[in-house]
């Protein structure tokens, strides 16, 4: 169990995938008309929770909100003592005011013993009456409350347990969506991407309202593991009516759907990509609606109005920071989208003064953009030197004549190690043979 020191929890345990510690401070959003309470009314259960600790984790000024909503989720939702206990004890320290938690727990130790006692039974009967439909029934109760409880690691067991009381593929599907669900919640992504592939596996044709889910939650695994270019593949497809099931659950949500496409197209996709596969797809269109700042960042992006796109990219990575999935991301994806917009900024020139260059990319001095460009150079994204005398950036001009030539080189090279590879087949063959005719002889 985590205990709590000096005003935050440490780092010794995990409840339900959060790990309950306070990390480094950052501000809040500065994106517009932005309040903590509204944003989180959009999630329910643990998906709510997990966010509002997720916040007050990192946002000092909204910790006290964000603590105080987990604490009416949990008290309201689930049976979670554990988390519940923690909370509020938090929020003691923050405010000085003693929260009596007693009565409530107490309840609910009670509510859960009776709960468990009665589906404990419910099993052991279904089972000596071998029957598969009662016993798949009662383990879907277990499932529900070891959720409410907050045991998400024993909850996943009893799905796999569930397993053997299948009488068909789609129910085994049903455990393993319900698996995945669970995973996401606990933020383990290559657990949501297996009980993904297992789904799949047992139910090759799903309808189109469980392909929609299942598109979701493996978009959310592939960025959680930083695969943008598969991650943004998968989202690009999905429509907000084929996912509006997906969307009721309140697990997450259609302004969620734009985060992840927009910020995974910018990190993997080039210019004309992002125009194909996002600005103009229809479909993706009507996620953008629910997130206009997303769709502002990618046209300013296509238009080449890098100031702009910059300065609302830094907006809503201000907002992403607060996000579960994508705050850990956040400095990766900057400095991955960062990098493209210096890529496109150059590729019209042959060479650039850096300190034009530092101030239409938004950069804090010559020296800051000097050492991104450095980084660049030495990792192979962009082939050019920088000229320190005249300050500015020489791009490596590839003549013609000079790149066939390299091409027939290395082609002749290619040539060149395969004949000796058969001339020296030949000369093995050859002394086989004659080995072969002496020993006959």
């Amino acid at each position: 169990m985590s205990s709590i020191n000096s005003g935050m929890f440490t780092a010794t345990g995990q409840h339900f995938g959060i790990s309950l510690t306070r990390t480094a401070s950052i501000p809040e959003p500065s994106l517009l008309a932005f309040n903590l309470r509204s944003y989180l009314s959009e999630y329910t259960g643990y998906a709510k929770i997990r966010r509002a600790i997720y916040v007050g984790e990192r946002c000092p000024t909204l910790s006290i909100e964000s603590y105080s909503i987990a604490l009416e989720e949990l008290e309201n939702k689930t049976y979670d003592t554990t988390t519940y206990k923690h909370i509020a004890r938090l929020l003691e320290q923050l405010t000085g005011e003693r929260r009596d938690t007693e009565e409530w727990e107490r309840r609910v130790s009670k509510e859960v013993k009776e709960q468990d006692t009665e589906i404990r039974g419910k099993l052991e009967r279904a089972k000596k009456q071998v029957s598969k439909k009662d016993t798949l029934q009662a383990q879907w109760e277990l499932v529900r409350l070891l959720q409410q409880r907050g045991l998400m690691d024993e909850a996943v067991r009893a799905l796999q347990d569930g397993r053997t009381s299948c009488g068909g593929m789609p129910e085994q599907a049903e455990l393993y969506v319900e698996a995945a669900r669970v995973s996401q919640v606990m933020g383990r992504w290559l657990q949501v991407a297996t009980y993904i592939q297992r789904t799949e596996a047992v139910l090759p044709d799903p309808d189109a309202t469980a392909r929609a889910e299942l598109a979701v939650l493996r978009a959310q695994a592939d960025f959680g593991d930083c695969k943008w270019s598969v991650a943004v593949n998968g989202l690009r497809e999905l429509s907000i009516d084929t996912a509006s099931i997906v969307f009721a659950r309140k697990t997450v949500t259609p302004r969620d759907i734009a985060l992840y496409g927009t910020l995974a197209g910018l990190a993997a996709l080039d210019r004309d990509q992002v125009k194909q596969q996002l600005l103009d797809n229809v479909q993706f269109g009507q996620f953008l609606d629910r997130m206009p700042e997303c769709q502002a960042l990618l046209q300013s992006y296509y238009d080449s109005k890098y100031d702009d796109a910059l300065n609302m990219l830094t907006r809503i990575l201000s907002f992403c920071h607060l996000d579960p999935v994508i705050g850990p991301h956040v400095t990766t994806l900057k400095q991955r989208i960062r990098d493209n917009i210096v890529v496109l900024y150059i590729q019209p020139f042959v060479s650039v003064r850096m300190s034009s260059m530092a101030t239409a990319l938004c950069f804090g001095s010559t020296g800051q953009l000097e050492d991104t460009l450095v980084r660049m150079i030495d990792s192979g994204l962009i082939h050019a030197r920088i000229d320190g005398t005249t300050g500015f950036l020489i791009k490596h001009t590839v003549n013609a004549r000079d790149a066939a030539l390299s091409r027939v080189e290395t082609m002749h090279r290619a040539f060149a190690q395969q004949a000796e590879l058969m001339t020296a087949r030949i000369q093995y063959l050859e002394e086989e043979s004659a080995r072969k005719r002496g020993a006959r002889a």
